[in-house]
């Protein structure tokens, strides 16, 4: 090889190394996305009360079982079980809580469907990841709702079952999304790797071998 194709050789592998890098540091860094509470009262024609309902939902289940894409699938899920919450919201609104248990029955539902849906999915999937950030915004919502109806039955049955997709999530994909506030007042949550077996192999320790940096706070929950 002559001194021009060696020159242009190490350039090569220079460039490439330099976007490795750049890879590597971006894989590193903790995902981050705003929270707010974002659902908004269902405004259509067709809600729990309304006699066409169940052929909404049908229609709903049909398009998820033509979508052949188990990640595409699994989004559409989420997404329908988000327009369950906001259903949900908006008869509460009107103090119609028979519908309101209608809406979050229904959700309840779809969080199981979801449940099935990431057993066959590579936790590392994006679509999963993704799903695993929605479902901890729609958490975040149920918290808020639960706060202003605490004495909703099905609103809090609905919680429990975000709680328990939330705890498949982080088996699933072995992250955690924390929640935290920053400095300036705003909600985020971040995406961690799941400390789960750093515990276990403290748990395993001697307890006087337990060092006070050993010990972890709680995550800050807004």
């Amino acid at each position: 090889m002559n001194i021009k194709g060696i020159i242009k050789a190490g350039m090569i592998l220079l460039v490439l190394g330099f976007a490795l890098n750049i890879i590597g540091l971006a894989s590193a860094t903790d995902r981050t996305e705003n929270l707010d509470d974002d659902i908004v009262e269902y405004e259509g024609s067709v809600g729990p009360e309304n006699a066409l309902y169940g052929l909404k939902l049908a229609f709903e289940n049909i398009d998820e079982s033509f979508t052949w894409n188990a990640s595409e699938k699994l989004g559409k899920q989420v997404s329908h079980s988000r327009l369950r919450i906001s259903e949900a919201k908006a008869e509460l609104r009107k103090q119609n809580n028979e519908a309101a248990e209608k809406a979050f029955e229904h959700y309840r539902e779809k969080i199981k469907e979801t449940e099935e849906s990431i057993s066959d999915i590579s936790g590392t999937d994006s679509g999963v990841l993704n799903a695993q950030i929605m479902i901890e915004k729609h958490r975040y919502v149920l918290e808020n709702l639960s706060r202003s109806h605490p004495n909703n039955t099905g609103l809090q049955n609905a919680y429990n079952r975000s709680m328990e997709l939330k705890d498949k999530f982080e088996r699933k994909t072995e992250r955690k999304i924390e929640r935290i506030r920053t400095s300036e007042g705003k909600h985020i949550l971040r995406e961690i790797k799941n400390e789960r077996e750093d515990e276990q192999k403290d748990d395993r320790k001697d307890p006087k071998e337990l060092k006070i940096s050993d010990v972890k706070n709680e995550n800050i929950v807004i």
